[in-house]
């Protein structure tokens, strides 16, 4: 049976929601179960350790809130919950970005021994920097290494044409991610987060930012995180930047992280030919962009009952989606404000 230490060890894992420690401590006592030949004990403990295999969409955070803040007008949720499923290996960052973001769940899963110094861990970070290079993944990274739901924060129904609205909806948002665990994501943050010192400005954006300043300084959650991510940094006002505990970047992949996530994306298909050429010729795509291309390369492939991907199959595919970007902005009418 499980020694005292290994007992200590997974009840601690169990209170600081500390979801891959528990995990490795429940496996390492199955082993220890199945060598003492205690194979039906290993088997039950096995199967409680599995994930269910049916599971139902998150709609509201797991600990019994049952009313989610909603526009009074529209009727929309201002907040949608999802779960996060991040494999790791998806997950390519720089060494200075990946260092922060385990530095905010070390500080979380260790929150109790930071209390007792009078701290708290970060509570409210700023990832920036171009799209899809990972800043929405690492939000949903971060709610599974915490344990939590994602609440996802809906600009379509945050943002409203009524004076007042969405200063109103502001609030009320930052209400929930106080006194409901969650990390609260604020995708495309800069649409309420504007410098108040646009000239194109009536009055409304400044009540806006002010509320938005108002309540991140009231953002002290017990439990959770406020991560605000923003593809257009230099828009945010000034105010905005000093309000966060980290500012995260996240830049666009080097040949090296393209390199890695070519041989992710390819592992387990028979592939034709060096990564070089494609490395070099995905030299400015985000990741995003690349696992897209791949992954339709792949998609033909299959469809035309090929066994192997060749090098060709990756730069048409990324031949035509570069033609089909270049056609859209080109119809844009906002294409020189971009």
């Amino acid at each position: 049976m499980a020694n005292a230490e290994q007992l200590l060890t997974l009840f601690r894992a169990f209170r600081e929601r500390n979801e891959s420690a528990f995990k490795r401590m429940a496996e390492s006592i199955i082993s220890d179960e199945l060598a003492a030949n205690h194979h039906s004990l290993a088997r039950e403990m096995q199967k409680s350790l599995e994930e269910p295999k049916v599971s139902r969409p998150m709609t509201i955070p797991p600990n019994g809130l049952t009313s989610l803040p909603r526009d009074r007008r529209s009727g929309e949720e201002l907040v949608t919950f999802e779960e996060s499923r991040v494999d790791p290996e998806r997950l390519i960052l720089c060494d200075r970005t990946r260092r922060q973001v385990a530095r905010i769940v070390d500080e979380h899963r260790n929150r109790t021994r930071l209390a007792k110094h009078g701290l708290q861990p970060k509570t409210k970070v700023l990832f920036w920097g171009p799209p899809g290079c990972g800043k929405t993944l690492t939000a949903h990274y971060l709610a599974q290494e915490m344990s939590l739901p994602l609440g996802l924060v809906r600009l379509n129904a945050l943002i409203s044409s009524f004076l007042g609205d969405t200063a109103s909806h502001i609030q009320r948002v930052f209400d929930l991610g106080k006194s409901t665990p969650m990390v609260l994501l604020l995708d495309e943050v800069d649409a309420i987060a504007k410098n108040r010192d646009d000239p194109n400005d009536v009055g409304e954006l400044k009540r806006v930012v002010n509320s938005l300043l108002q309540a991140m300084d009231a953002f002290r959650p017990a439990r959770g995180l406020a991560v605000a991510a923003s593809n257009h940094q230099y828009l945010l006002d000034p105010a905005i930047w000093r309000r966060f505990d980290d500012v995260v970047y996240f830049p666009p992949p080097t040949a090296k992280e393209r390199e890695l996530l070519l041989r992710r994306l390819l592992n387990g298909i028979e592939h034709q030919g060096p990564l070089a050429p494609l490395v070099k010729k995905t030299s400015s795509l985000s990741f995003a962009d690349i696992e897209r291309v791949v992954t339709e390369a792949v998609k033909t492939v299959v469809l035309e009952n090929r066994e192997s991907l060749h090098n060709s199959d990756v730069l048409d595919e990324l031949r035509d989606y570069r033609d089909s970007i270049a056609a859209a902005r080109r119809e844009s009418p906002r294409q020189g404000n971009e």
